[in-house]
C-alpha cells in the first residue's frame, strides 16, 4: 500500500516517481529494543507497531521541513550521497554472491562463484547483444539462469514450496491492539526521521534516472507519503518502510521508467503476500544468483552518482573537499562495521549507516563552504506550495 500511495499519489501525498517501498534497516535497532522491553516475541509487537504508527504521524506532520532542505542538495552533495548509497550496499550483494554466510567454510566456493558469475554474464551478454524486451528483462533472465544452475548444482532448495500453503491473509492488528508507550514512540520517531534522510537521497537518485529532479514540493509529498505508509505499516504489522534502493538500479537497467509499472508491481506484491507458495519460490532462489544480480544493480546506482558528480564543478576546492570527506566518512561503517560498537545504541542507529553519515556530512560541509544558499543554477526551484 505504501508503494501505491507513493507512486500514484493522492492530493499532496506521493512523489509520483517509479519507486518501491520496503522495510527500513535504520529502525531495526529500536524495533528490537522496544520489542524486548515489552516482553519479547509476539508479546512485544503491539508496542512496536504502536510506536511505528505514532512515528508515521509525526513524519507526516514534519514533511514540509524536508522539502525546504532542497537548497542543501547541489550536485556535489547529491552525487556524493548517491555514490555512497551504491557503495554502502554493495557488500550485501558481495556476501550473497559468495553464498550469504561469510563464516561458512565453503563461502565463495567454486559453485557459488559459478552461479553468481553466470547471472552477471547473462545480464552483460543480453545488454550487449539484445534489444527491446529481452534487454529490458535482462536482470530477470540473469536470475533465472543463475537459479537454474543453482538447482542443477544443489544450491537451491525448493522443498519449502511444496510445504507452503496456497492462500493466507494477515489482517490489520494481527498481534493485538497497538500500545503507545512514550519512550518507544520517541525512539522509533527519531530513527524514522533519520531514516528518511536516506529516502530523500534516493529521490534524487531516481530523479536523475528518469531525468526529473524532484523539486521542493515533490520532496515534501514524498516524505509525507512515507509518513502515511509508516502509519499503514504499523496497522498492518510492519516496521516503518523506506524508498527501496535496489529498485532504483532496476529502473535504470530495465529502461522502464513508468511509475504505473511500480504501482502495478505494488498490487502484485500485495497479492504475493497472500500466496505463501510464491513467497517460498522466491525465497528458494540461490543466494549467489541474487547476489550476482544485485552486484549489477548496486553498481549502476554507484555509476549514477559518478554521473551526477560530473555536474558538480569539482575544480572548486569546496566541492572537491565536500565529496572527498563525505564519502571517506561514509566508508567507515562500510569497511569496519564494528567501528562504532562501543558508542551508545541511540548513536549507533546513525553511525552504523554510511549513507546517513555521508548525507549529513556532505550537507554540513556544503554549508561550511557555500553558506546556507547554494548557487541558484545548481538547485532546481520549487514549482508549487507545500
Amino acid at each position: 500500500m505504501g508503494t501505491l500511495v507513493q507512486t500514484i499519489g493522492l492530493w499532496r501525498i506521493g512523489i509520483r516517481l517509479p519507486v518501491v517501498l520496503g522495510g527500513s534497516a535504520v529502525v531495526l535497532g529500536p524495533t528490537f529494543t522496544i520489542g524486548l522491553a515489552h516482553g519479547g516475541g509476539a508479546g512485544g509487537l503491539p508496542a512496536v507497531f504502536g510506536a511505528t504508527m505514532a512515528a508515521g504521524v509525526v513524519l507526516t506532520l514534519v514533511a514540509p521541513l524536508y522539502g525546504r532542505l532542497m537548497r542543501f542538495f547541489p550536485p556535489a552533495v547529491t552525487g556524493a550521497v548517491i555514490m555512497m548509497v551504491g557503495i554502502a550496499i554493495l557488500p550485501v550483494a558481495a556476501s550473497l554472491a559468495g553464498g550469504g554466510d561469510p563464516a561458512a567454510e565453503d563461502f565463495g566456493g567454486p559453485a557459488d562463484l559459478a552461479i553468481a558469475g553466470t547471472t552477471v554474464a547473462v545480464i552483460v551478454v543480453l545488454y550487449r547483444f539484445s534489444t527491446g524486451l529481452l534487454k529490458n528483462i535482462a536482470i530477470l533472465l540473469g536470475l533465472v539462469a543463475g537459479g537454474a544452475l543453482g538447482a542443477l548444482t544443489g544450491r537451491a532448495d525448493f522443498s519449502g514450496v511444496a510445504d507452503a500453503g496456497w492462500f493466507q491473509f494477515v489482517g490489520p492488528f494481527h498481534f493485538g491492539a497497538p500500545e503507545f508507550d512514550p519512550a518507544a514512540i520517541l525512539a522509533m520517531t527519531i530513527a524514522t526521521l533519520i531514516g528518511v534522510v536516506e529516502s530523500v537521497a534516493n529521490y534524487f537518485v531516481i530523479g536523475g534516472t528518469v531525468d526529473r529532479t524532484p523539486d521542493r514540493r515533490e520532496l515534501t509529498r514524498g516524505v509525507r507519503a512515507e509518513g502515511v505508509a509508516t502509519v499503514l505499516g504499523g496497522a498492518f504489522n510492519s516496521i516503518p518502510p523506506t524508498t527501496f534502493t535496489g529498485n532504483i538500479g532496476l529502473v535504470r537497467a530495465s529502461g522502464v521508467r513508468s511509475r504505473w509499472v511500480c504501482a502495478a508491481a505494488a498490487v502484485f506484491m500485495a497479492l504475493m503476500a497472500c500466496l505463501p507458495k510464491l513467497a517460498a519460490l522466491a525465497a528458494a532462489l540461490p543466494k549467489p544468483a541474487v547476489g550476482g544480480a544485485l552486484l549489477v544493480l548496486f553498481g549502476i546506482i554507484t555509476a549514477i552518482g559518478v554521473q551526477t558528480l560530473g555536474r558538480a564543478e569539482l575544480h572548486r576546492d569546496g566541492n572537491l573537499i565536500t565529496v572527498a570527506v563525505s564519502i571517506g566518512l561514509g566508508m567507515i561503517p562500510v569497511a569496519y562495521p564494528a567501528f562504532f560498537r562501543d558508542y551508545p545504541e541511540q548513536l549507533q542507529v546513525v553511525l552504523q549507516s554510511g549513507i546517513i553519515i555521508s548525507a549529513v556530512s556532505a550537507i554540513l560541509l556544503n554549508i561550511a563552504f557555500h553558506g546556507v544558499r547554494a548557487p541558484a543554477a545548481e538547485v532546481p526551484a520549487a514549482t508549487g506550495a507545500d
